[in-house]
C-alpha cells in the first residue's frame, strides 16, 4: 500500500490551502493509499534548536508533535505540502516546519545528500493577491528546498486572488487538479 504524508501550513481549518490539500488526500485515498496528515499550526511544535543532533542521527532531538514525521517521511512514497502566502512567503508555521526538515539531508560540510530521496511531491499555495508574481520567489524557495531532499516535484498549484472576490470557477478547476495530483501520487 502506498503512503502519502501531507503537511498543512495554514492556520485556517477551512481555508483554500486546506481545501486543496484535502482534495490531494481524497485522490490518494481513492487509489488505496494510506494518508498521514500533520497540521503545522499545532501548538505542540517547537522550532529548530540548532543543536546539530541531526548531523549524527536520522531524525531530530526535539520530542514534540513533529517527531513522528521523520519515520512517516521515511516510509512514504509521496509528500504533499501546502501553505498560504503571507507577506510574499510561506506562513511562519510552515517555515518552522521547513527548518525542522533539516534532518532529511546528510551534510559533511561540503556536500549534501538526501537521506530519503525518490518521493513524489505536490505543493499547494494560496494567496489573497491576484498577482502570481507576488509569491513567485517564496514558492520557488519552498519548492527548491523540498527538491533538495531528492523529491520529484510533480505539480505545484498556486491559487491567486483567494480572498476579496475569489474566482470560484478557478478554485473548482484547481480542486479537480489537486484530486488528480493525489491519484497520481499513488500511481
Amino acid at each position: 500500500m502506498s503512503k502519502v504524508v501531507i503537511f498543512k501550513g495554514s492556520p485556517r481549518k477551512n481555508g483554500y490551502t486546506t481545501k486543496l490539500l484535502e482534495q490531494v488526500a481524497k485522490g490518494a485515498k481513492s487509489k488505496g493509499a494510506e494518508v498521514i496528515e500533520f497540521d503545522l499550526h499545532d501548538p505542540g511544535i517547537r522550532g529548530c534548536q540548532g543543536c546539530m543532533y541531526c548531523r549524527t542521527h536520522d531524525g531530530c532531538a526535539i520530542k514534540d508533535y513533529l517527531q513522528p514525521m521523520y519515520e512517516a517521511i521515511k516510509e512514504a512514497d509521496a509528500v504533499a505540502f501546502g501553505s498560504p502566502i503571507y507577506y510574499y512567503q510561506i506562513t511562519g508555521q510552515a517555515k518552522v516546519w521547513l527548518d525542522r526538515t533539516f534532518p532529511l539531508i546528510e551534510h559533511d560540510g561540503h556536500t549534501s545528500t538526501p537521506r530519503h530521496p525518490g518521493k513524489k511531491l505536490i505543493t499547494i499555495f494560496a494567496q489573497a493577491n491576484s498577482d502570481p508574481k507576488i509569491a513567485a520567489e517564496g514558492i520557488k524557495f519552498a519548492n527548491n528546498v523540498l527538491e533538495t531532499y531528492g523529491w520529484k516535484l510533480e505539480d505545484s498549484i498556486h491559487y491567486c486572488g483567494a480572498n476579496h472576490e475569489p474566482d470560484l470557477a478557478m478554485f473548482e478547476e484547481l480542486s479537480l487538479r489537486a484530486f488528480k495530483d493525489g491519484e497520481n501520487l499513488v500511481e
